[in-house]
C-alpha cells in the first residue's frame, strides 16, 4: 500500500482551541488540522467552550469542532462525562485511527476510555502543565503549601498521558531536553517538529504597499521606531519587565523617539496599565489588546523590532516565526528555544538575561545602531523560509502519523 496516498481519521483533543481563543498552542493546533484536512483526512477536535455563544458542534475550515460547556468544564466528573458522550458521538460515525493529544487533562479523560485503548497516541508537548501553572501561580519565587497538592497532581496526570502516548512531539530541542529531566520513567519515541508560519499572511513590506498608511489604519504614531510585542498578558511572560526596560530608555535617551505596542490580552492588563499610568509612558506604550486575524501581520510589517521579553517557559514561540517570516528581526531573553531560533541569526539579538537593564540595554543597542540590524531582515524571511512554513511542518506531521498507523 502507498502510505503517502492514506487518509486517516484523527481525534485531536485541545482544552481550548482557536478561533474560539487565541496564543500559540492553541494556533498550532488549528493550523495543523486545517492543513490535514485540506490533504483529504478527517479531523474531530473535541475542545471546550471559552464562551457560551459559541456552538456545540461546528464545522471550522473543515474541521469538526465538539465543544463541552463552560458549566460541563468546571468539574472534573461533568467535564469526564461530557467528553466520554463526545467520544461517543464520533465513535459512532467514524473508526478513529490516531488520537493526537494537545492538552494532558482532556487527553487523561479519552486515554481512559477502553473503547480507544488500542488507537495510537500521540501527545504534542508545547509546554509542561506543571512549569506553566507554577510560574503563572507564583512568578519564580516559593511554592506554598495549598498549591503543592495541586501541581502534584497535575504531574500525575502528565505523566500518565506521557506513559500512554507512543509519541511525543516537541517544538524545539529545548523542550525535549525539559521532558527528559521532567519525567525520568520510560520514554516513548521522542521527535522535534518546530511550529510553524503562513509564509503568505506574514511577510516583509511590500512595494505597492505604504508603511505610513498602514500605520494610520492601526492607529499608530507617525515617525516613531515601533518596538513589538505580541504575549498574552500573562506572568512569565515579562512584560513588567519590558516597560520598566521602557522607562530606563526614556531617561537615559529621551532624544530617541519609538512606541512599543503590546498586543494580546490576559488576567495581568490591569496591572501593566497601571505601571505605564504610574511611570508616565501612556504616550510611549500601546496596549491594542486582541487584535483581528487581519490586522495581525500588518502590526509585524510595519514595526522595526519585535522583542520576546520571557522570563520563563518558552517551548518555541510562534511569534518569532512569524516575526522571521515578516523580515522583522527579534531580540529576546536567553529563555528556552528562543536561543536555540535567534543564536542562528545572530547572538547579537539574545538579551544578556530577563532583568528590565538587561532589556533596556539590548535595545538601546538597537536605537543607537539601526543599521547594524538592516541585513538581519533578508536573513530573518530566509529562515522562515526555509524552516517554518506551515506546509513543511504538516509534511512531517502527516507522514509521522501516517507511519504510526501503518506500523
Amino acid at each position: 500500500m502507498d502510505h503517502s496516498q492514506r487518509k486517516l481519521t484523527i481525534l485531536s483533543l485541545q482544552y481550548y482551541c482557536y478561533p474560539d481563543e487565541v496564543g500559540g498552542a492553541w494556533g498550532l493546533t488549528y493550523e495543523i488540522n486545517k492543513r490535514l484536512v485540506e490533504r483529504g483526512h478527517k479531523v474531530f477536535q473535541i475542545t471546550c467552550k471559552s464562551s457560551e455563544s459559541q456552538p456545540s458542534q461546528e464545522v471550522i475550515d473543515g474541521i469538526q469542532y465538539q465543544r463541552v460547556s463552560i458549566q460541563e468544564s468546571k468539574s472534573i466528573v461533568s467535564l469526564w462525562n461530557a467528553v466520554r458522550k463526545h467520544i461517543k458521538t464520533i465513535s459512532n460515525q467514524e473508526s478513529l485511527q490516531l488520537i493526537h493529544i494537545h492538552n494532558p487533562l482532556i487527553g487523561l479523560i479519552v486515554l481512559l476510555q477502553p473503547r480507544l485503548w488500542k488507537v495510537p497516541k500521540v501527545y504534542h508537548f508545547h509546554s509542561s502543565w506543571f512549569d506553566e501553572e507554577k510560574i503563572n501561580a507564583v512568578g519564580t519565587g516559593q511554592v506554598p503549601v495549598r498549591l503543592k497538592f495541586r501541581l502534584e497532581l497535575i504531574r500525575v496526570i502528565e505523566w500518565i498521558c506521557f506513559k500512554f502516548s507512543g509519541t511525543i512531539l516537541f517544538l524545539s530541542e529545548y523542550s525535549k531536553s525539559r521532558f527528559k529531566e521532567y519525567y525520568f520513567l520510560s520514554k516513548p519515541d521522542l521527535q522535534i517538529i518546530p511550529g510553524g508560519v503562513d509564509l503568505n499572511e506574514f511577510h516583509p513590506l511590500k512595494p505597492e504597499e505604504n508603511k505610513d498608511e498602514i500605520g494610520e489604519r492601526l492607529n499608530l504614531k507617525k515617525n516613531r521606531l515601533l518596538i513589538l510585542t505580541v504575549r498574552r498578558l500573562e506572568e512569565r511572560m515579562g512584560l513588567e519587565n519590558l516597560i520598566l526596560a521602557v522607562e530606563i530608555l526614556t531617561k537615559k535617551y529621551p532624544e530617541k523617539e519609538f512606541q512599543l505596542v503590546i498586543v494580546g490580552k490576559g488576567k495581568l492588563k490591569q496591572r501593566l496599565e497601571k505601571i505605564v499610568s504610574e511611570k508616565k509612558l501612556s504616550d510611549i506604550v500601546k496596549f491594542t489588546g486582541l487584535v483581528s486575524r487581519e490586522s495581525l501581520p500588518l502590526y509585524f510589517r510595519v514595526a522595526d523590532l519585535f522583542v520576546l521579553p520571557t522570563i520563563a517557559i518558552e517551548g518555541f514561540g510562534l511569534v518569532t516565526a512569524e516575526s522571521f517570516a515578516s523580515g522583522l528581526p527579534v531580540m529576546g531573553t536567553p529563555i528556552g528555544a528562543t536561543k536555540e531560533l535567534l543564536n542562528p541569526i545572530d547572538p547579537l539579538l539574545l538579551f544578556q538575561e530577563t532583568s528590565p537593564v538587561a532589556l533596556a540595554k539590548g535595545i538601546a543597542h538597537y536605537l543607537l545602531n539601526p543599521e547594524k540590524y538592516i541585513n538581519f531582515k533578508f536573513k530573518c524571511r530566509e529562515t522562515a523560509e526555509k524552516n517554518f512554513s506551515w506546509e513543511r511542518i504538516t509534511d512531517q506531521i502527516e507522514k509521522n502519523f501516517i507511519k504510526i498507523v501503518s506500523d
